[in-house]
């Protein structure tokens, strides 16, 4: 039934597959977000970023009791206020990421996390002066 003067391209099969390789392979290179940061041109620095940074982070400094408060001169404890602060800073730092330059990013992502830092070490001596008054043992 076959007719042996008829040539068949077995070859087609491979082809077909490669060209959908490449085809995938350049969709996927497309989607790639790291592909488009190296395309992208590099971010300048914002003179008034660090300036927003500071205005957020300074009520979680004055908060934590780390700096005083620039009318009264005295230190303060306000965890519920540093802990809203130090979530602004998380939020500025998620939806600005990719538009920073490197000193703008590693400056905002070292500040939260030592705000953080500062805010867990803060909580839990505040939580044992508390438990200390509470069972009768003053704090030292």
């Amino acid at each position: 039934m076959t007719d042996p003067d008829k040539r068949i391209d077995d070859d087609w099969k491979k082809r077909a597959q490669d060209e959908k390789a490449k085809i995938a392979r350049e969709l996927e290179g497309a989607a790639d977000p790291a592909n488009d940061d190296a395309k992208a041109p590099p971010v300048e620095a914002d003179p008034l970023f660090p300036s927003l940074v500071q205005q957020i982070a300074y009520p979680a400094l004055m908060a934590l009791g780390q700096i005083p408060d620039p009318r009264s001169g005295e230190r303060m404890l306000d965890l519920k206020l540093a802990k809203e602060s130090i979530n602004l800073l998380s939020v500025l730092e998620k939806k600005t990421a990719g538009n920073r330059n490197p000193e703008e990013d590693k400056m905002i992502r070292d500040l939260v996390r030592d705000l953080q830092m500062a805010y867990t070490q803060t909580a839990e001596a505040a939580q044992r002066s508390v438990t200390d008054q509470a069972s009768g043992n003053p704090a030292e």
